[in-house]
C-alpha cells in the first residue's frame, strides 16, 4: 500500500512539475494596416503586449504586419481554417452586420456610447453569435477614432461628392455612394500613393494618419463633422485557437481586452490631435459644413441604415439593435 501511495505522489509531483514547465500556446497574428498606422502601433501591438504579460508562461502572441502571413483579402477565410491565429482588422470584410460593428453614419456620438452598446446593450455577443458560424471568436471592439473625408476638393454642399473617387470601407463607402460618389477600396497602406497618383480624390481615414501616413502631404481638405467617431474595428480570433485556453485563461483575456480597449483609444486620440494639427500647420484646409448641409447629410445617412437593415436577418437585428440602443440616448 506504501508503495502504491509513494508511486501516486510522484506521479502527482511529476505532473504538476510539468504542467509549471510546459511551454506556453503560440498564435501568430497579423493586422491589416501599415506598421505606422495608430491603430497597429497602439491597439493591435497593445492588446498582444498586454495579453503575452498577463498570460505570461501560457499564451506567446506574436504580431505579424499586413500581408506578412496572408494576403489582406485572404485574411479572414484564413482567420477561419486556423492558418493563424487572430486579426486586427475590420468587421464589414467577414459579415454584412460588421458594417453595423464598425459603426453607422451618424449613430454613436462618443467611445463611451459606442463601448455601453457593446458591453452592456448586447452587441458583442450578437456578433460573437455570427462569427462562431465561420469557427471565429469574436474578442472585442478596439474603437480607433473619428473618420472623416481627407480629399483633393473641397465639400461645401453634399453635391461636390458627385462622380468623386474616394476610398472608403464599409458604412463609409454606402454613404458615398447615396451622395453621390463613387467608393474605391484597396490596400490601406497604398492610400497615400492613390492620392498622390490621383487614383482616388479623397479617403475616408482617421485623423492620426495625416501625419504617421503623411497623409497631410496629398490632400488639401478636411471635412467636418466626422460622420462616424469613433469608428470601431476589432481584435478576433480563431475559434479552435480560442478554444484551447484554459477557462481561466479565457477569462482573464476577456478580462485584458475589456480594460485595454479605451486605454489604446485614448493614445491613439493624442495621435489623431497631433495628425489634425500638423495637417492644419502644413495647409490643410478644413471645411466644417454649414447646417442645412449637415441635415440633408445626415438624411443621407438613413439610408444607408435601411440598406444595411435590409442584406440579412443579422444586420437587420444589428440596426434595429443600434435604433433602441440610440433611442435610450435622446
Amino acid at each position: 500500500m506504501k508503495r502504491v501511495l509513494t508511486a501516486l505522489f510522484l506521479l502527482i509531483i511529476f505532473g504538476l512539475l510539468g504542467n509549471l514547465n510546459a511551454d506556453p500556446i503560440k498564435w501568430n497574428a497579423q493586422t491589416l494596416f501599415a506598421p505606422e498606422d495608430a491603430g497597429t502601433i497602439h491597439s493591435a501591438k497593445g492588446i498582444v503586449a498586454a495579453s503575452n504579460n498577463v498570460l505570461k508562461g501560457q499564451l506567446k502572441t506574436t504580431l505579424y504586419q499586413s500581408g506578412a502571413l496572408v494576403p489582406v483579402e485572404q485574411m479572414y477565410p484564413a482567420l477561419s481554417r486556423g492558418v493563424y491565429d487572430a486579426a486586427y482588422m475590420v468587421s464589414m470584410m467577414r459579415t454584412t452586420a460588421g458594417q453595423v460593428a464598425f459603426g453607422m453614419p451618424f449613430s454613436w456620438e462618443n467611445v463611451d456610447q459606442a463601448m455601453e452598446f457593446y458591453y452592456d446593450f448586447g452587441f458583442l455577443e450578437h456578433m460573437r453569435k455570427i462569427e462562431k458560424k465561420n469557427n471565429v471568436f469574436f474578442g472585442c471592439p478596439m474603437p480607433f477614432g473619428p473618420v472623416t473625408l481627407f480629399s483633393k476638393f473641397p465639400v461645401r454642399k453634399l453635391e461636390d461628392f458627385k462622380g468623386k473617387k474616394i476610398w472608403a470601407e464599409g458604412p463609409t463607402a454606402e454613404l458615398v455612394k447615396v451622395l453621390g460618389g463613387n467608393p474605391i477600396w484597396f490596400d490601406p497602406g497604398d492610400v497615400y500613393m492613390g492620392l498622390k497618383l490621383g487614383t482616388i480624390d479623397g479617403v475616408f481615414f482617421g485623423f492620426a494618419e495625416l501625419e504617421t501616413m503623411k497623409l497631410k502631404e496629398v490632400v488639401d481638405y478636411i471635412m467636418l463633422p466626422a460622420p462616424i467617431s469613433p469608428i470601431i474595428l476589432d481584435w478576433v480570433i480563431n475559434l479552435d485557437s480560442w478554444n484551447k485556453l484554459s477557462e481561466s485563461g479565457k477569462a482573464r483575456y476577456e478580462e485584458v481586452m475589456k480594460t485595454n480597449v479605451v486605454k489604446f483609444y485614448d493614445k491613439i486620440m493624442v495621435e489623431n490631435n497631433k495628425g489634425l494639427d500638423a495637417a492644419k500647420a502644413y495647409g490643410v484646409k478644413v471645411i466644417t459644413l454649414e447646417p442645412g448641409e449637415l441635415a440633408r447629410m445626415k438624411t443621407r445617412a438613413v439610408k444607408v441604415w435601411d440598406e444595411v437593415a435590409s442584406k440579412d436577418e443579422e444586420s437587420r437585428v444589428a440596426v434595429s439593435m443600434l435604433k433602441k440602443f440610440l433611442k435610450t440616448k435622446q
